[in-house]
Protein backbone atom coordinates (compact mmCIF):
# COMPACT_ATOMS: atom_id res chain seq x y z
CA UNK A 1 0.00 0.00 0.00
CA UNK A 2 1.31 3.95 -0.61
CA UNK A 3 1.74 5.96 2.14
CA UNK A 4 -0.71 8.50 2.76
CA UNK A 5 2.10 10.96 2.80
CA UNK A 6 2.69 10.82 -1.16
CA UNK A 7 -0.24 9.52 -2.02
CA UNK A 8 -2.87 12.08 -2.02
CA UNK A 9 -1.02 14.05 -4.59
CA UNK A 10 -1.76 11.43 -7.01
CA UNK A 11 -5.39 10.00 -5.66
CA UNK A 12 -6.83 8.78 -9.07
CA UNK A 13 -3.80 6.53 -10.13
CA UNK A 14 -3.17 5.24 -6.68
CA UNK A 15 -3.88 1.42 -6.69
CA UNK A 16 -6.92 1.85 -3.89
CA UNK A 17 -7.95 5.77 -4.33
CA UNK A 18 -11.76 4.49 -2.46
CA UNK A 19 -8.79 4.07 0.84
CA UNK A 20 -8.01 8.42 0.51
CA UNK A 21 -11.88 8.79 0.70
CA UNK A 22 -12.23 6.47 3.82
CA UNK A 23 -9.03 8.31 5.64
CA UNK A 24 -11.06 12.13 5.03
CA UNK A 25 -13.99 10.25 6.28
CA UNK A 26 -12.09 9.19 9.49
CA UNK A 27 -10.07 12.66 9.69
CA UNK A 28 -13.88 14.90 9.80
CA UNK A 29 -15.01 12.03 12.26
CA UNK A 30 -12.13 12.76 14.94
CA UNK A 31 -13.27 16.02 17.34
CA UNK A 32 -10.29 17.43 16.67
CA UNK A 33 -10.68 18.09 13.30
CA UNK A 34 -14.59 18.77 13.56
CA UNK A 35 -13.54 21.58 16.02
CA UNK A 36 -10.86 22.76 13.70
CA UNK A 37 -13.14 23.28 10.53
CA UNK A 38 -15.83 25.02 12.52
CA UNK A 39 -13.01 27.57 14.09
CA UNK A 40 -12.53 28.25 10.21
CA UNK A 41 -15.70 28.64 8.81
CA UNK A 42 -15.67 31.02 11.51
CA UNK A 43 -12.27 33.22 10.94
CA UNK A 44 -13.52 33.26 6.49
CA UNK A 45 -16.97 34.38 8.27
CA UNK A 46 -19.84 32.01 6.33
CA UNK A 47 -23.08 33.44 6.74
CA UNK A 48 -26.10 34.06 4.31
CA UNK A 49 -25.18 35.15 0.80
CA UNK A 50 -21.66 34.83 0.87
CA UNK A 51 -19.48 33.28 -2.02
CA UNK A 52 -16.71 31.09 -0.49
CA UNK A 53 -14.41 29.10 -3.08
CA UNK A 54 -13.30 25.68 -1.31
CA UNK A 55 -9.60 24.53 -2.59
CA UNK A 56 -8.97 20.99 -2.41
CA UNK A 57 -12.75 20.14 -1.57
CA UNK A 58 -11.92 16.26 -1.14
CA UNK A 59 -14.92 13.98 -0.18
CA UNK A 60 -16.47 17.42 0.14
CA UNK A 61 -17.71 17.38 3.62
CA UNK A 62 -16.67 21.49 4.24
CA UNK A 63 -18.42 22.33 1.26
CA UNK A 64 -21.70 21.35 2.05
CA UNK A 65 -21.07 23.04 5.26
CA UNK A 66 -20.34 26.17 3.87
CA UNK A 67 -23.04 25.94 1.40
CA UNK A 68 -25.79 25.53 4.09
CA UNK A 69 -23.98 28.66 6.20
CA UNK A 70 -23.91 31.01 2.84
CA UNK A 71 -27.75 29.38 2.16
CA UNK A 72 -29.60 29.79 -1.34
CA UNK A 73 -28.48 33.40 -1.72
CA UNK A 74 -25.12 32.27 -1.39
CA UNK A 75 -22.38 30.28 -3.60
CA UNK A 76 -19.83 27.75 -2.53
CA UNK A 77 -17.58 25.88 -5.00
CA UNK A 78 -15.49 23.79 -4.02
CA UNK A 79 -12.44 22.74 -6.13
CA UNK A 80 -10.05 19.57 -6.66
CA UNK A 81 -7.79 17.77 -8.78
CA UNK A 82 -9.08 14.15 -8.32
CA UNK A 83 -11.71 12.97 -10.01
CA UNK A 84 -12.32 10.12 -7.32
CA UNK A 85 -12.96 13.03 -4.34
CA UNK A 86 -14.96 14.57 -7.10
CA UNK A 87 -17.78 11.67 -7.54
CA UNK A 88 -17.81 11.50 -3.67
CA UNK A 89 -18.27 14.93 -3.18
CA UNK A 90 -20.90 15.12 -5.28
CA UNK A 91 -22.85 12.29 -4.03
CA UNK A 92 -22.75 13.90 -0.57
CA UNK A 93 -25.92 13.29 1.18
CA UNK A 94 -26.22 16.35 3.68
CA UNK A 95 -29.42 18.12 4.91
CA UNK A 96 -29.58 21.99 3.77
CA UNK A 97 -31.34 24.55 1.82
CA UNK A 98 -28.12 24.96 -1.17
CA UNK A 99 -25.89 23.17 -2.54
CA UNK A 100 -22.49 23.67 -3.47
CA UNK A 101 -20.67 23.42 -7.12
CA UNK A 102 -17.59 21.00 -7.56
CA UNK A 103 -15.20 21.70 -10.29
CA UNK A 104 -12.39 19.64 -11.35
CA UNK A 105 -9.25 22.35 -10.74
CA UNK A 106 -5.93 22.43 -9.37
CA UNK A 107 -4.63 25.33 -7.09
CA UNK A 108 -2.32 26.81 -9.17
CA UNK A 109 -4.55 27.61 -12.00
CA UNK A 110 -8.37 28.52 -10.75
CA UNK A 111 -10.67 28.44 -13.94
CA UNK A 112 -12.33 31.44 -11.82
CA UNK A 113 -11.78 35.36 -12.69
CA UNK A 114 -10.15 37.86 -10.38
CA UNK A 115 -12.33 39.18 -7.27
CA UNK A 116 -14.73 36.65 -7.26
CA UNK A 117 -14.94 35.08 -3.92
CA UNK A 118 -15.53 36.90 -0.73
CA UNK A 119 -13.55 33.79 1.10
CA UNK A 120 -10.94 31.42 0.02
CA UNK A 121 -10.57 28.13 2.34
CA UNK A 122 -8.29 25.42 2.02
CA UNK A 123 -7.69 22.84 4.66
CA UNK A 124 -4.84 20.57 5.07
CA UNK A 125 -4.39 20.44 0.84
CA UNK A 126 -1.25 22.84 0.80
CA UNK A 127 0.89 20.17 1.99
CA UNK A 128 0.64 18.15 -1.14
CA UNK A 129 1.39 20.73 -3.60
CA UNK A 130 5.19 21.16 -4.59
CA UNK A 131 4.24 25.08 -4.70
CA UNK A 132 2.27 26.66 -1.71
CA UNK A 133 3.76 30.27 -2.30
CA UNK A 134 2.12 30.06 -5.86
CA UNK A 135 -0.98 28.61 -4.70
CA UNK A 136 -1.73 31.09 -2.05
CA UNK A 137 -1.12 34.28 -4.65
CA UNK A 138 -4.15 32.56 -6.85
CA UNK A 139 -6.39 32.37 -4.23
CA UNK A 140 -5.29 35.61 -3.46
CA UNK A 141 -5.90 36.78 -6.64
CA UNK A 142 -9.89 35.14 -6.85
CA UNK A 143 -10.52 36.72 -3.43
CA UNK A 144 -12.45 39.94 -3.80
CA UNK A 145 -10.65 43.05 -1.52
CA UNK A 146 -10.79 42.81 1.96
CA UNK A 147 -11.94 38.82 1.32
CA UNK A 148 -10.04 36.78 3.64
CA UNK A 149 -8.00 33.81 3.21
CA UNK A 150 -8.14 30.65 5.79
CA UNK A 151 -5.95 27.71 5.80
CA UNK A 152 -5.34 25.02 7.67
CA UNK A 153 -2.02 22.73 7.62
CA UNK A 154 0.39 21.07 9.80
CA UNK A 155 3.96 21.43 10.15
CA UNK A 156 5.21 17.76 9.66
CA UNK A 157 8.42 18.47 11.23
CA UNK A 158 7.19 18.88 14.90
CA UNK A 159 5.07 15.29 14.32
CA UNK A 160 6.51 13.06 17.51
CA UNK A 161 5.49 9.47 18.51
CA UNK A 162 6.54 8.21 22.21
CA UNK A 163 8.17 5.62 23.21
CA UNK A 164 10.96 4.43 20.67
CA UNK A 165 14.37 5.16 20.13
CA UNK A 166 14.73 8.77 19.25
CA UNK A 167 17.04 7.68 16.02
CA UNK A 168 14.59 5.36 14.91
CA UNK A 169 11.68 7.45 15.50
CA UNK A 170 13.48 10.48 13.43
CA UNK A 171 14.55 8.74 10.98
CA UNK A 172 10.42 7.72 10.53
CA UNK A 173 9.37 10.93 10.81
CA UNK A 174 11.79 12.48 8.58
CA UNK A 175 10.58 9.97 5.76
CA UNK A 176 7.04 10.62 6.42
CA UNK A 177 7.59 14.26 5.76
CA UNK A 178 9.65 13.71 2.82
CA UNK A 179 7.21 12.33 1.16
CA UNK A 180 4.82 15.08 1.47
CA UNK A 181 5.35 17.35 -1.13
CA UNK A 182 5.74 20.33 1.19
CA UNK A 183 5.60 18.52 4.92
CA UNK A 184 6.87 21.77 6.18
CA UNK A 185 4.44 23.73 4.82
CA UNK A 186 2.85 24.76 8.10
CA UNK A 187 6.09 27.21 9.47
CA UNK A 188 6.22 28.83 5.93
CA UNK A 189 2.54 30.20 5.97
CA UNK A 190 3.66 33.20 7.03
CA UNK A 191 5.76 34.21 4.76
CA UNK A 192 3.78 32.99 1.98
CA UNK A 193 1.13 35.40 3.06
CA UNK A 194 3.31 38.53 3.31
CA UNK A 195 4.50 37.70 -0.08
CA UNK A 196 0.67 37.11 -1.36
CA UNK A 197 0.44 40.63 -0.23
CA UNK A 198 -1.95 39.44 2.73
CA UNK A 199 -2.55 42.26 5.71
CA UNK A 200 -4.13 41.22 8.96
CA UNK A 201 -2.24 37.77 9.06
CA UNK A 202 -2.64 35.14 12.19
CA UNK A 203 -1.05 32.56 12.84
CA UNK A 204 -2.88 30.59 14.92
CA UNK A 205 -1.13 26.84 16.51
CA UNK A 206 -2.99 23.98 17.31
CA UNK A 207 -1.61 20.59 18.86
CA UNK A 208 -3.19 17.59 18.06
CA UNK A 209 -2.61 14.96 20.44
CA UNK A 210 -3.61 10.68 19.74
CA UNK A 211 -2.91 9.06 22.86
CA UNK A 212 -4.59 5.76 21.44
CA UNK A 213 -2.48 3.64 19.08
CA UNK A 214 -5.26 2.07 16.93
CA UNK A 215 -6.04 5.86 15.91
CA UNK A 216 -2.44 6.97 15.54
CA UNK A 217 -2.41 4.39 13.24
CA UNK A 218 -4.98 5.17 11.08
CA UNK A 219 -4.30 9.43 11.37
CA UNK A 220 -0.33 9.08 10.79
CA UNK A 221 -0.94 5.62 8.91
CA UNK A 222 2.12 4.66 11.76
CA UNK A 223 2.69 0.96 11.09
CA UNK A 224 2.30 1.40 6.76
CA UNK A 225 5.20 3.79 7.24
CA UNK A 226 7.62 1.76 9.44
CA UNK A 227 6.99 -0.99 7.20
CA UNK A 228 8.12 0.85 4.22
CA UNK A 229 10.98 2.94 5.87
CA UNK A 230 12.07 -0.90 6.71
CA UNK A 231 11.85 -2.02 3.42
CA UNK A 232 13.89 1.19 1.98
CA UNK A 233 16.62 -0.10 4.47
CA UNK A 234 16.33 3.02 6.17
CA UNK A 235 16.18 1.22 9.24
CA UNK A 236 16.68 -2.56 10.08
CA UNK A 237 14.22 -5.04 10.66
CA UNK A 238 15.34 -5.84 14.10
CA UNK A 239 15.17 -1.44 15.14
CA UNK A 240 11.64 -2.21 13.06
CA UNK A 241 10.39 -4.70 15.24
CA UNK A 242 11.62 -3.26 18.38
CA UNK A 243 10.10 -0.56 17.71
CA UNK A 244 6.78 -1.64 17.07
CA UNK A 245 7.36 -3.37 20.25
CA UNK A 246 7.84 -0.37 22.31
CA UNK A 247 4.65 0.79 20.82
CA UNK A 248 2.51 -1.82 21.58
CA UNK A 249 4.00 -2.10 24.72
CA UNK A 250 2.74 1.80 25.45
CA UNK A 251 -0.39 0.81 24.22
CA UNK A 252 -1.29 -1.81 26.98
CA UNK A 253 0.15 0.52 29.46
CA UNK A 254 -2.06 3.43 28.15
CA UNK A 255 1.41 5.20 27.78
CA UNK A 256 1.05 5.72 24.45
CA UNK A 257 1.26 9.63 23.34
CA UNK A 258 1.81 11.13 19.68
CA UNK A 259 1.66 15.27 18.76
CA UNK A 260 1.44 17.29 15.58
CA UNK A 261 1.49 20.65 15.15
CA UNK A 262 -1.44 22.36 12.56
CA UNK A 263 -1.91 26.42 12.02
CA UNK A 264 -5.03 27.76 11.34
CA UNK A 265 -4.05 31.14 9.28
CA UNK A 266 -5.94 33.72 7.94
CA UNK A 267 -5.06 36.81 5.95
CA UNK A 268 -6.82 39.90 4.65
CA UNK A 269 -6.93 41.31 0.80
CA UNK A 270 -5.89 44.80 1.23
Amino acid sequence: MESFSSGFARVDTTTDSKSFVQYLNLIHSLPFFQECKKQSYQELNVCPGASILEVGCGNGVDAWVMAGLSGPEGRVVGIDVSKTMLISAKSGQYSGSASPHFVMSDAMHLPFSDGMFDGVRTDRVLQHTKNPSDAIREMTRVLRKSGTVVMFEPDWDTYGIWPGDRKVTRKIIDFWCGHIPSGWVGKSLYSACVNADLHHIEMKPIVLTITDLNIANKVFDLENTISLVTKSEIITPEESEALLSDLYDAENSHSFFSSLVFYLVTGVKH
